[in-house]
């Protein structure tokens, strides 16, 4: 029932955009902002990700503008050592995370035709999917007492818990390319929830570098 809940919340955000939309009275544009970026985390030793993104800007013109959008980011990451009760543990265990991200960033431009800018926002994520796969270690007692050991690969669902929340902010530098802006952004997402998967618990943190489109 929560992650019901979760998920209606979730969509009722992503409806909202086009209401803030407008460009004028007579042409209606949902999103004016693209981009696609490779992103890597710190606080574990992560692989190398990725995402994409589409999103409205508000005031685009104005020096604040108001941003938000709908992201679809995978986050890798590789966790040395988990605990898998009493009698197991794994090892070099690979996660594999799939996620939705509603951002809501303010960003300040300086300049006038070459923008820099910095970000400042909040984000909200659903996790849709996450796997996991690594080396199983156990160690069970057999019919004489006697602890027997046993290694073996496994592959499995991580079964995260959903929503991830937290904070962000970057630096970019926005291009006049004839009538749109090339945008190239290096952000920090911090998550705040410590997630759980199987008693593992970890927080989803990531370095981000993007570039992107405004239309």
């Amino acid at each position: 029932m929560m992650k019901k809940g979760l998920i209606i919340i979730f969509l009722t955000l992503i409806s909202l955009l086009p209401a803030y939309g407008q460009k004028d009275t007579n042409n209606i544009v949902v999103f004016n902002e693209f981009d696609v970026n490779l992103n890597l985390g710190h606080d574990v030793e992560q692989q190398l990700g990725f995402g994409m993104g589409a999103y409205h800007s508000i005031m685009n013109q104005k020096k604040v503008n108001f941003i938000f959008g709908l992201e679809y980011n995978l986050n890798r990451q590789l966790i040395d050592y988990t605990y898998e009760g009493h009698y197991a543990h794994a090892s070099n265990v690979r996660y594999t995370i799939h996620n939705l991200s509603v951002p809501f960033n303010l960003r300040y431009n300086i300049g006038k035709n070459i923008k820099a800018f910095i970000e400042l926002g909040i984000f909200l994520d659903l996790i849709v999917n996450s796997k996991r796969k690594g080396i199983m270690h156990t160690y069970l007692p057999n019919e004489n007492s006697n602890i027997v050991y046993n290694e073996f690969f496994f592959k499995e669902n991580a079964r995260i818990t959903s929503p991830n929340y937290g904070i962000c902010s970057g630096i970019g530098i926005k291009i006049p390319v004839k009538k749109r802006e090339l945008i190239i952004k290096s952000d920090y997402k911090f998550g705040i929830r410590e997630l759980d998967s199987r008693g593992t618990n970890f927080y989803i943190r990531y370095f981000r570098l993007s570039i992107g489109i405004n239309i």
